[in-house]
């Protein structure tokens, strides 16, 4: 009865009067959600932000599965950096079979990643060991294989660093895996990193990455016939703007043909 009357006075605009109908719902252990859930809405409607964040946590706190409060409060949590609040709301969610197996791992694989880049400065290898987590529960996820990896590198761990960039590469290649696994050792000559590419290109031979890993690597060794060959079997594979720059670069490497560089410019 209080719901319907609360709705009512919503709709007729007595939003004072809502109010108080909410309140007294949430002090009231049967209907508390429900009037959390009204107070929460009003506070949204007024942009009252903070009131609305502490209705949306209090639920939170009483019923994690009530997915409207920890949705908000999850989204609180992100925003202000309280990665450790968060990861213990998922944890709640996770134990009131709110949420699937699968869902539940990698929102915590992205919760742990976030904590993990907003440390790697501060304390790497706390940021590595939160990193190493979240690729436990999402095996190909990019953004924690480079923070991990930069984690090992930080402690001149590189066999560490290139299993976990190898692991991910292996599953998806992303040219930021490349970049950092290629110039993972600082003394490192142009052609050690060439080999470097040139192993990433073996364990996945056909992609598209691995071709454009390898034609980077060689343009800076100035094997430029080698350059040329593997951007323009990516450039066939998967034309696109960052081939033809590649190409492009390789041309005025190679010819300094200003013709010719303005052609992979244009396309």
């Amino acid at each position: 009865i209080l719901l319907l009357d609360a709705q009512a006075a919503l709709i007729e605009g007595r939003y004072d009067e809502a109010r108080v109908k909410f309140e007294a719902m949430a002090n009231d252990p049967e209907t508390r959600e429900l009037g959390l859930r009204g107070l929460y809405v009003e506070a949204r409607r007024l942009g009252a932000n903070e009131a609305a964040r502490q209705y949306a946590e209090q639920a939170a706190e009483a019923a994690p599965y009530l997915s409207w409060a920890a949705e908000a409060t999850l989204e609180h949590h992100a925003q202000s950096g309280n990665w450790q609040a968060a990861l213990d709301l998922l944890d709640r969610q996770k134990a009131a079979h709110v949420l699937d197996k699968p869902t539940a791992n990698r929102l915590r694989a992205i919760l742990l990643t976030a904590k993990a880049s907003e440390a790697i400065e501060k304390d790497p290898a706390m940021a590595r060991d939160n990193a190493v987590q979240a690729l436990k529960l999402e095996k190909g996820f990019v953004p924690a294989a480079l923070i991990a990896a930069q984690g090992y590198v930080r402690e001149d761990n590189l066999r560490k660093a290139a299993a976990v960039l190898e692991q991910v590469w292996k599953i998806e290649p992303h040219p930021q895996v490349a970049a950092l696994y290629v110039r993972a050792r600082g003394g490192d000559t142009a052609l050690d990193r060439l080999k470097r590419a040139e192993r990433l290109q073996s364990l996945r031979p056909n992609h598209v990455e691995s071709l454009l890993a390898v034609a980077g690597a060689a343009l800076a060794a100035r094997d430029l016939a080698k350059a040329r060959d593997k951007a323009m079997a990516a450039a066939r594979m998967e034309p696109r703007e960052s081939v033809f720059l590649l190409l492009a670069d390789i041309e005025e490497a190679e010819t300094g043909d200003d013709a010719r560089i303005r052609h992979w410019m244009e396309i």
